[in-house]
């Protein structure tokens, strides 16, 4: 089956709907939609209006992580990968932390 052809599961709707803005939202570029890199769009989308924690928090299980395309490609060049990207947040994290 080709991707395009493909329909969202019902855990990916879910993670559509779980989304704070759904009921209003007329985006049609969403980061937090696993199919969003294979479909097509025009030009002249608004941009997401969720916050960038609410995607990341919603958006584990996808692609991009619920990111942007600007926000995952900015993030591969400055970390690398996503995996150190991960650990700097932990350390960033943990450096207000008390031992």
């Amino acid at each position: 089956m080709r991707a395009r052809q493909r329909e969202l599961t019902a855990e990916e709707y879910a993670t559509l709907e779980s989304c704070p803005h759904f009921d209003t939202c007329e985006e049609q570029d969403c980061p937090l939609d696993a199919l969003n890199d294979v479909r097509v769009f025009g030009s002249g989308e608004n941009g997401c209006r969720a916050r960038r924690s609410t995607r990341l928090r919603l958006g584990t299980s996808l692609p991009r992580k619920g990111l942007t395309r600007r926000e995952w490609a900015s993030t591969l060049k400055f970390h690398g990968s996503w995996e150190q990207y991960l650990a700097h947040q932990h350390e960033t994290v943990n450096k207000g932390v008390v031992s």
